[in-house]
């Protein structure tokens, strides 16, 4: 060594065998580095290895001629820098561990402890103690993603390459390839529920297509799954449809609005029924026609009854038809509306012209499912009348109606309330 050449020292490694504890040093021993020689972590200085017998004098002391430091670096546990050339601490592919203990404030030190693993992780001053177990399950499961990482990367760059060079030359020949599936991608990719995740619309209409395909194969193998998932979908679903119609209530709507409503929506006008019912359409033309072709009757919706073929019809109003006069008739009583009984008059005439001429509209249509045994009319209109004289004179009179059910506005968002709690509880179960 030339004289006056100045030596600087750096530690990377001290032991005590008394102990039996090792204490690393990591530094950046990239020459080209600003950090060069300084620590290698932001805020780690020692790697702790605590019950290795890693100093066991029966396996050489640093201070050993016949020992090279270097054989008793080699016998540190797997996932660390064993070449002092390279500055000691973990692999460069599970960094993320120093760095995730990193976030921990005040904590400088990892120390790894063989044997017991009770109480631990655990944080004791500045060191962040865990099992040497711990840590080996924790870098497999890194080593796992990174290797699963890089044949990802490689089969798209092979799928990339493949679709941008060969299939534009030839489709036939060379078919577009499309990304591989790969098991149990998507569970990882979004956890076991994916709450709270803000898909993109492509994603979205990817997770519905990909259920769809896999709604057969988990009838059988996930029935309880598949089950909850339906529930799932009916609870957003009526929540959505329950959004839309309360704030339509609240609007002046007119009546081909809330026609459109019911026939997007056939659901609701179910909900009016006490029995199952198909809807057959609507502004269905039920007779009346006169020689020179007008006078047709038409009603806003033909429904029938699942079992029987009975026929229903419906009319729709709107939520502002006054149902009941302000002004009394009698003391407490009140007379109904004059919208209000002339849509009962629409009715009771359109089911009348029905019956008449339900023979040849059933031979113009082709439909033979149908039957006028008893049609049952029904009214959708206005909104419960407030204070107790009005809700009474509504309720006598509408209670006394024959084959015509009377219901407003209110009671079927009543309806549909109801209804989404009872899937909700029974989604909890």
């Amino acid at each position: 060594m030339p004289r006056g050449r100045r030596v600087t020292s750096f530690l990377l490694i001290e032991a005590d065998e008394q102990t039996d504890v090792v204490v690393t040093y990591p530094l950046n021993t990239t020459a080209t580095s600003p950090t060069f020689l300084q620590p290698k972590y932001e805020t780690l200085r020692t790697i702790t290895f605590e019950g290795f017998k890693l100093a066991d004098s029966r396996f050489g002391l640093w201070d050993d001629e016949e020992l090279d430091p270097e054989q008793v670096l080699q016998r540190l546990p797997s996932g660390f820098v064993k070449d002092p050339y390279f500055g000691l601490g973990l692999n460069f592919d599970i960094r993320y561990i120093a760095e995730t203990v990193e976030k921990i404030a005040g904590v400088t030190d990892i120390r790894l402890r063989r044997g017991r693993a009770t109480g631990l992780p655990s944080v004791q001053g500045p060191s962040y103690l865990l099992s040497a177990r711990q840590f080996d399950d924790v870098r497999k499961v890194v080593n796992r993603i990174h290797g699963r990482a890089l044949t990802t990367a490689a089969d798209e760059k092979w799928r990339m390459a493949h679709n941008s060079l060969l299939t534009p030359l030839d489709s036939r020949t060379y078919p577009a390839r499309e990304p591989k599936y790969r098991k149990d991608a998507v569970r990882d990719a979004i956890g076991a529920r994916g709450e709270g995740i803000d898909f993109s619309k492509a994603d979205q209409k990817a997770i519905v297509s990909a259920a769809t395909a896999a709604t057969r194969t988990a009838r059988k193998t996930e029935p309880a799954l598949l089950l909850r998932l339906s529930r799932e979908i009916e609870v957003v679903t009526l929540e959505e449809l329950l959004d839309r119609f309360e704030a339509m209530l609240e609007k002046n709507l007119n009546e081909t609005t809330w026609q459109t409503f019911f026939s997007e929506n056939p659901f609701v006008l179910r909900l009016a029924f006490g029995h199952p019912i198909a809807v057959l359409g609507g502004q269905t033309t039920v007779g009346g026609h006169k020689f020179d072709g007008t006078g047709g009757k038409i009603s806003d919706f033909a429904v029938k009854a699942a079992a029987s073929g009975n026929l229903g019809l419906v009319e729709i109003k709107t939520p502002a038809t006054k149902l009941i006069e302000e002004r009394p008739y009698r003391g407490d009583l009140h007379a109904p509306g004059r919208e209000f009984t002339g849509a009962i008059n629409q009715i009771l005439d359109q089911r009348y012209k029905l019956q008449k001429t339900i023979s040849a509209l059933k031979d113009a249509s082709g439909r033979w499912d149908v039957e006028t045994y008893a049609v049952q009319g029904v009214l959708i209109i206005g909104r419960l009348p407030e204070g107790a004289a009005l809700l009474k004179s509504f309720e006598l009179f509408r209670n006394a109606l024959k084959s015509i059910s009377v219901i407003t506005f209110d009671e079927l968002a009543y309806k549909l309330q109801h209804l989404l709690e009872v899937l909700r509880n029974d989604n909890t179960r």
